[in-house]
């Protein structure tokens, strides 16, 4: 015999009081879009709730019920509205970063000065000296404030 799940239906799990946390952790993990989780217990619920919002998902619904099945508490994460940029904004706004880098970089290329990755951030040295190791650690190289939006890419493969 064999068991069809339909992935299509909305299940629900039951989180009663006596339930290890890291079975909450492991039942919590398989839930889908529009899957539902009943507690039946304050604590269970806000260890849930804790899952769900670090784990930032926005399409489950979370309820807390009495002995009768009746709700008493729910919840459903909403990420803050910074996390929800529309794609538009954010090409748009790479776009304009990009216009004011190579403007940047050219300004750079008139004036002489070359911009150099050097250790895990930006120095700016003449460009006469930009070949020179031991002029990358004087006081002829600048350090850029990159406000920790500059990253290799040895970085971020680690």
């Amino acid at each position: 015999m064999t068991l069809e799940i339909n992935k299509d239906v909305p299940m629900h799990i039951e989180i009663t009081s006596t339930t290890a946390q890291q079975q909450v952790h492991d039942e919590l993990r398989q839930l889908r879009s529009g899957d539902r989780v009943h507690c039946d217990n304050v604590g269970q619920f806000l260890f849930c709730k804790r899952l769900l919002e670090q784990w930032r998902w926005s399409d489950i619904l979370l309820l807390m019920m009495d002995d009768q099945k009746q709700v008493l508490k729910q919840f459903k994460y909403k990420p803050p509205a910074h996390d929800e940029v529309p794609r538009e904004r954010l090409l748009k706004d790479q776009e304009q970063v990009v216009h004011a880098l190579e403007k940047v970089f050219a300004h750079c290329h008139k004036v002489g000065l070359q911009v150099v990755s050097f250790s895990d951030g930006l120095v700016v040295v003449p460009k006469d000296l930009a070949e020179d190791p031991m002029a990358l650690c004087s006081a002829a190289a600048l350090g850029i404030n990159d406000y920790e939006t500059y990253t290799t890419f040895a970085e971020q493969v680690e």
